[in-house]
């Protein structure tokens, strides 16, 4: 039986988050003209009313649920709890802080844990291991990757936390939907009894049509990309990556998206590129630098080059039915679930992968791809190389690849990302 817990300390790394999303927006306000980068001060301040309303509620003693970003944060608004995304608060703190979440990487180095697994779990399992973290329960599917499935146990066996483990299949047919909406299901029933609450399915329906109607902005947005100059920066990439994971199913997030679009409209119109000139247009199939978001702005202002999209920002989902029954609503929160970005790429084989890249290529005028190779994601290690040929082939653009941590500098430095890319692109002339 769940008992209420009343330690204001059991979501530290997230009062670091907010007090690191306060400084960095008072900074952008102080420094930035009105208008420069509004992805990034609109975003920080959605994200800051987020993390403000997080750490009350775990101040008032609601249960801490940590959640993978591969379970849509929408889907915890049937509780009352403090939804804590696991890779997000890794990622984040690397990204908005000096040395980021290195020292909880080298703590779960020192625990045993390989140094080849991936740090957006990582950095969690050492704030964990060093009691920074009280969680309640966890939830997660049993994908994308095997570093999920070796990381989550940690959880249970040395904290001891509940962990409900959800069995995402492989295949995608409509039995595998039917099968893995049971178990979106069952799992936050079982959930619900860990944390002494019954779901209540009401609010995730209004929670899943909040993200319908985001889903619905973000594809006008994406068409938008097509135009040349991008009417996007490259940093509305990394922020809309972050609020998706962390802060989606509330009128945060769909204001956000309101917002961007307006901006995003008005560039369009105007021919209006954020770094001043396009002379490169970029798709990286895969991930950005985490650790150092600021590139995305260096390759803006100072090389012209435009990141299209990541993998996080060309995944959509029909819209979920939500007046039907349960039933509909559930199976298309499978169908939403095992699309997600990285679920869908790292449970397909490579075929369908390489087919949308060249699609992509040729509909957004790309000019050159970059690959980034993640240490940790070894299900994908193969695909970079066939991908490489078939871009040349098929739509005759070079693709360049950068092995990388995503959300540790000391493997592939922001110096290194810059020379790499500084030197590919005087090959592009």
């Amino acid at each position: 039986m769940y008992i209420k817990n009343v330690n204001q300390n059991r979501i530290i790394p997230y009062r670091m988050l907010l007090s690191a999303t306060s400084a960095i927006k008072e900074l952008v306000e102080r420094i930035l003209p009105e208008n420069g980068v509004p992805s990034m001060r609109i975003g920080l301040e959605k994200l800051e009313l987020i993390l403000q309303s997080s750490v009350k509620k775990a101040e008032d003693g609601l249960p801490v649920v940590g959640y993978h970003f591969s379970f849509p944060a929408e889907f915890l608004q049937c509780f009352d709890c403090v939804p804590v995304c696991v890779e997000g608060t890794s990622y984040f703190l690397a990204a908005f802080l000096e040395g980021g979440s290195e020292k909880y990487y080298d703590l779960m180095h020192n625990y045993g844990h390989p140094f080849h697994t991936c740090t957006s779990q990582k950095g969690t399992m050492g704030m964990t291991l060093d009691n920074l973290f009280k969680f309640d329960s966890l939830i997660t599917p049993a994908a994308p990757c095997d570093c999920t499935i070796a990381s989550y146990p940690f959880f249970k066996h040395e904290k001891e936390i509940p962990l409900v483990l959800l069995d995402m299949p492989f295949l995608r047919e409509e039995k595998s939907y039917e099968y893995y909406a049971n178990q979106l299901k069952e799992g936050l029933i079982k959930l619900g009894k860990v944390i002494g609450q019954e779901p209540d399915f009401n609010k995730l329906k209004k929670a899943i049509e909040l993200e319908n109607q985001v889903n619905k902005l973000k594809l006008e947005i994406f068409e938008l990309i097509k135009t040349t100059p991008s009417p996007i920066s490259n940093l509305y990439n990394a922020i809309s990556a972050g609020l998706s994971i962390f802060i989606s199913g509330t009128p945060e997030n769909l204001s956000y998206y309101k917002q961007m679009l307006e901006i995003i409209k008005k560039r369009y119109k105007t021919r209006e590129h954020h770094g001043g000139e396009e002379k490169i247009r970029s798709i990286w199939p895969y991930m950005i630098t985490f650790f150092s978001i600021d590139l995305m702005e260096w390759l803006d202002r100072e090389l012209g080059l435009s990141v299209l999209f990541d993998i996080f920002n060309y995944n959509f989902y029909d819209p979920i039915n939500t007046k039907s029954d349960l039933n509909a609503m559930f199976y298309g929160m499978s169908r939403k679930s095992m699309g997600l970005p990285m679920v869908r790429q790292s449970t397909e084989f490579f075929g369908p992968f390489i087919e949308y890249c060249i699609n992509f290529a040729k509909d957004f005028s790309a000019d050159c791809f970059i690959y980034t190779q993640s240490i940790a994601c070894k299900q994908f290690g193969s695909v970079p190389q066939l991908l490489r040929e078939a871009l040349k082939e098929e739509v005759g653009i070079p693709m360049l690849l950068i092995e990388f941590d995503a959300g540790d500098a000391r493997m592939t430095s922001l110096k290194s990302f810059k020379e790499k890319i500084s030197m590919f692109t005087q090959t592009l002339s």
